[in-house]
Formats: C-alpha cells, structure tokens, sequence
C-alpha cells in the first residue's frame, strides 16, 4: 500500500521509480528480488539516488504463535540482511538508504511523551522493532545516508487498517479498545509518503525519525474521531479481556499499548503535516474512502 503511494509521489515530481518484486517483472520499471536469495539482475541498481526499504510481514494481521513470530522477524530482519548483501555487490551503491521501522520500539510507554532520543521498551513488538532497526543501519557500512522511519499505523483510504476500522462502525459496534485512555499513534498516507520522501532528499534526516502524528490523542477520542466522520455513535468498547483472549500479546503489544510518540526530528525540520489531527483526517479518509478516490 505505502509502496504504491510512493511510486506515484516519486513519479509525480518526475523521479524514475524502480520496484523490486517478487513476482515475474511486467515492465522495465520492476525488478525481481527473493527475499531469501537477494537481488536479480543488480545492475540495475546501480547509482541509485536512494533505495526505500518497505518489506514486511503484516504485524496485526493474525495472533503471535511461535511461527507467525518467525515469519515476522525473518520478513524484516533477515529480508533487510539479504538486500543489503545484495546493495553490498554494487560499484556505486546508494546514496542514501531510508528504511521501514515501528514505533512498537517504545513499548508500552503510558503518559510518557516519546521522541526519537528514548531508549527502547519491552515485549516482543519492541525486539522486533530493535532487530529490525540494527538490520537496516548496516546499509551505513557501504555508505549510504541511513534513516529508518518509525511509523505508527498508516492509515489510507486504499488498505491496511482504515477499511477494516470502518466495518465495524458500519454495523453499530464501533468503539474504543480497553480503556481507551491509551496513546494511540498513527500518521495519514499522505503525510507518510511525505516523511519517506524527506528521508531522500534532506541529509539532516538520519537515524531513527518519528513518523507519526505531533499530538496522538487517547484511543477513546481517536475512536469518537472516527465515528463522528462516519455519522456513526461510539457507545461501546472492546474489553481489555476480550482482546487478550482472542489475540494474546498482540492486542497487548499493539492495541492496548500506550504510545505518545511525537515526530521531533521532522518538526525541526519544519514540516507541516497534512492530516495533524484525528477529525480533519477521518473526513478526508471517508470521503475518500466512499468516493474510491486515491
């Protein structure tokens, strides 16, 4: 999803965009790689401006079991060591490097306002996020500019999250998740394909970068948020028992976890979101959304 709205941002402002797929190539502009073997035909990469590192197993998308786990870790860290052997055969390789992360790093942080200078929490979404990032910050090794966006949750008119948010509304059972008095981070697709492409293009930009919102709010109004833009009344939640029962540590790691991250880094570059606040946002997601316009 992110990777489509970036191509289309990066040739809108006339870059050529290369995508390494896994699938056969259908035109010039893909290029196939195996995240286990490494690149095909790396020639192709050669004097690349920067290359954005998106790859990855989705976190939410069933509970944590010994081998889901694996496949998480493997899809991020152990995919990132094989693209970068592979950038690593290169004479002239990139010249910077911007790679995927999470803000699951912090941990379950409460009331505690996050930037990129804290140190690292517990549970195992904070571990991945750390194994993760020590992955990427290897591509410093051959030269590369190296930043790694800790993202919250996207959410975009076109997929991931937001369209599995709105079902349940859309039947009367939307709601907060717990207590709703958690932290909740997240970032537009919009303002997400902006921060991916200042990681290019601004040298300042290095090391770990807060994507995220400046002000989260708690999920109990982010859910309010959501339901006001959908015409829908928020009355009801998700217990916390509820959720461990049916997700274990997922919903305790991703859902229930509090997370006041703020972007520093891009506010002092000067940086002017686009969707700062949760309302604002779910409008544009909607009507988006139902007009199917993205």
């Amino acid at each position: 999803m992110i990777g489509s709205w970036l191509v289309r941002a990066l040739e809108a402002r006339g870059d050529t965009a290369l995508v390494l797929t896994r699938q056969d190539p259908r035109n010039d502009c893909q290029v196939q790689w195996d995240p286990k073997r490494g690149v095909q035909d790396k020639e192709r990469l050669e004097g690349l401006d920067a290359v954005i590192h998106l790859t990855g197993a989705p976190i939410a998308a069933r509970p944590w079991t010994k081998a889901r786990r694996d496949e998480l870790w493997s899809s991020r860290v152990d995919a990132t060591a094989v693209l970068l052997d592979s950038l690593a055969e290169l004479r002239d390789p990139p010249k910077a490097y911007v790679g995927a992360g999470g803000l699951g790093f912090y941990g379950d942080r409460g009331d505690q306002v996050l930037t990129e200078d804290d140190g690292p929490g517990t549970g195992f979404l904070s571990e991945l996020a750390q194994g993760w990032e020590e992955a990427h910050f290897k591509a410093r090794d051959l030269g590369c500019r190296t930043s790694v966006m800790r993202k919250s949750i996207v959410l975009s008119p076109s997929g991931g999250a937001f369209p599995l948010m709105v079902r349940p509304f859309s039947i009367g059972f939307g709601g907060w998740l717990g207590d709703g008095r958690q932290y909740m981070p997240w970032v537009s697709i919009r303002d997400t394909v902006q921060g991916y492409l200042l990681g290019v293009d601004h040298p300042e930009l290095e090391g770990p970068v807060n994507l995220t919102v400046p002000s989260p709010a708690i999920n109990k109004e982010w859910s309010k948020a959501l339901g006001k833009a959908l015409h829908r009344p928020v009355l009801t939640h998700a217990p916390k028992w509820a959720l461990r029962g049916a997700l274990g540590e997922l919903a305790e790691d991703l859902f229930l976890a509090s997370v006041r991250a703020e972007p520093g880094k891009l506010l002092t570059l000067g940086y002017e979101f686009i969707d700062a606040d949760a309302e604002s946002a779910f409008t544009w997601l909607v009507d988006a959304y139902n007009k199917g316009e993205w």
